[in-house]
């Protein structure tokens, strides 16, 4: 399955592009958290009904969709929330010893799930009622919820067959397997076959990749968050990655609307639809729905289009574009389908709709640009060199003409409400056109005036000038700058507070990625 995946993503640029996650806060009724402390740190469940259950140790709310909160539960004995994706109830860990794991009903009633005289390390309740749990790092344990007799247990590290290191909560999985982490990789016990396999990273090799199983890496990961398809986990760092629990495939998320760092908490529903975050100063929930925004529709897309002609849409639709007035061709059933705004404008009673003549998009629009955007409503594919990296052999002239291209089709992209199609660009830009030659002429474009759909390419710009300040500026590429003097471009006034020592606070709204291999 992961080599069919593999072979799925032909496109270099696109294998490049991260899922993103667009987040947007919960108006919340005000709680007041008379008990919390600084260093208690709030614990959080959520149910299939997208009921958002929080602790601050001593008590439990439960907030709904829209914001309002109604209290669970007060007086309980301290406790941390365990993190699962299969209960509709909450399961709680007392905190003193870690001796006691109860569960919690939606009506604040409190039972306990299972007690015993030695610390319950990592717990949580698998959907038959066993309880799991590692006793040490290289051994772990599953117990009957009804009389806490020892089910299955299995053992790992040096000397053993199987090698493994758990450091973070078991995770009981929608599909009856449990997973875990170590500081570099995730694991999976398979109670049945008796096994634990890694999954994902590699235990002895750690870093920041994308990438299939072994091949990806992490640096200090935390526990797992599970729903039926995906693996969720966070670094130390707050690189938050996703891992595909048929390909195992590693994504790292793009948390839109936030920042990463301040996140105290954060989970997703049991049917892996809503993922929340909590942020404790002060206190406030964001919640986005999981779908990628950028994933490819194409496929969806072109099963709707209406090849018998019932709908009425257009065969065929002709545009000008360009200072030449040149005409372009494309079908107008597939743009339909494919884009909102084209739909708008073919079949929303626009003026643009009658196929008496061709639609006049202005002298604006570059003509080679909008061949480039009608090609990737037809075939969802965008490449400006082919394969990308063929971009790191061009010459300086070359390669700068190949950005300007890619930032007027950015344009377009932004114009005709086609995200996937933009980030395409800015991930070529930022991943295969930086140099020295390149790198002001791009960030002048790009900065005047300011485009916010393109901050990841501006932060990494402004990231690469820090990096190589003297050959950008002050050696061989400085007619650049005195061009954007001679210009009186705002952007002259930033370079110079940088030839000052001054380090720009530009911050990237993705975390930092390595270039795809060649």
């Amino acid at each position: 399955m992961a080599d069919r995946a593999k072979r799925l993503k032909t496109n270099q640029l696109a294998s490049g592009l991260k899922p993103e996650l667009q987040f947007h806060e919960l108006e919340l009724d005000q709680v007041q958290w008379t008990n919390r402390v600084d260093s208690e740190k709030f614990s959080a469940h959520a149910d299939s009904a997208h009921n958002l259950y929080v602790s601050d140790t001593t008590r439990i709310v439960c907030f709904s969709r829209d914001g309002s909160y109604r209290p669970v539960v007060s007086s309980i004995e301290p406790h941390h929330i365990v993190p699962n994706g299969t209960a509709d109830f909450v399961v709680v860990l007392r905190k003193s010893d870690k001796q006691k794991l109860s569960k919690v009903t939606a009506d604040g009633s409190v039972t306990t799930i299972l007690e015993t005289s030695t610390p319950l390390y990592g717990p949580d309740v698998c959907p038959n009622g066993d309880v799991v749990h590692h006793p040490s790092t290289s051994r772990l344990e599953r117990r009957s919820g009804l009389s806490g007799e020892l089910a299955a247990s299995i053992e790992g590290g040096r000397g053993k067959v199987i090698s493994f290191e758990a450091n973070s909560y078991l995770t009981s999985g929608q599909d009856g397997h449990v997973y875990f982490s170590s500081k570099t990789c995730v694991y999976r016990w398979n109670n049945t076959e008796r096994t634990v396999e890694c999954i994902a990273g590699h235990p002895k090799a750690s870093g920041r990749r994308d990438g299939f199983a072994t091949d990806a890496r992490f640096t200090h990961l935390k526990r797992p968050v599970l729903t039926r398809r995906f693996a969720y986990v966070r670094e130390s760092d707050n690189r938050f990655c996703r891992i595909d629990l048929e390909t195992f495939e590693v994504a790292t998320l793009q948390l839109r609307g936030v920042e990463p760092s301040a996140i105290e908490t954060y989970g997703v529903t049991p049917d892996g639809r809503m993922m929340f975050l909590i942020f404790s100063m002060p206190f406030r929930i964001f919640t986005a729905e999981t779908t990628d925004a950028l994933e490819s529709t194409f496929c969806s897309d072109m099963q709707r289009v209406d090849w018998t002609g019932v709908s009425g849409a257009r065969c065929h639709v002709e545009f000008l574009a360009g200072k030449d007035r040149k005409v372009y061709r494309a079908d107008g059933r597939i743009l339909e389908a494919r884009s909102a705004y084209f739909r708008s404008m073919l079949s929303g009673g626009m003026r643009e709709a009658s196929p008496c003549a061709p639609i006049d998009l202005g002298e604006d629009v570059p003509g080679d640009a909008f061949d480039a955007l009608l090609h990737f409503l037809h075939t969802d594919h965008f490449e400006p060199a082919t394969p990308p990296s063929r971009a790191f052999d061009m010459h300086d002239e070359e390669l700068l003409r190949l950005a300007r291209f890619v930032l007027e089709v950015h344009t377009l992209a932004d114009r005709f409400l086609l995200p996937r199609l933009a980030r395409l660009c800015e991930v070529f830009l930022s991943d295969y056109a930086l140099r020295a030659s390149v790198v002001l002429p791009m960030l002048a474009s790009i900065t005047a005036p300011r485009r916010p759909s393109l901050a990841n390419l501006e932060a990494a710009c402004w990231v690469f000038l820090e990096e190589n300040w003297k050959d950008t500026v002050q050696t061989h590429h400085n007619s650049a700058l005195q061009e954007l003097v001679d210009q009186g471009h705002p952007l002259v006034v930033e370079l110079l507070q940088g030839s000052s020592g001054f380090k720009r606070g530009a911050k990237s709204l993705e975390d930092e990625s390595q270039p795809p291999a060649a």
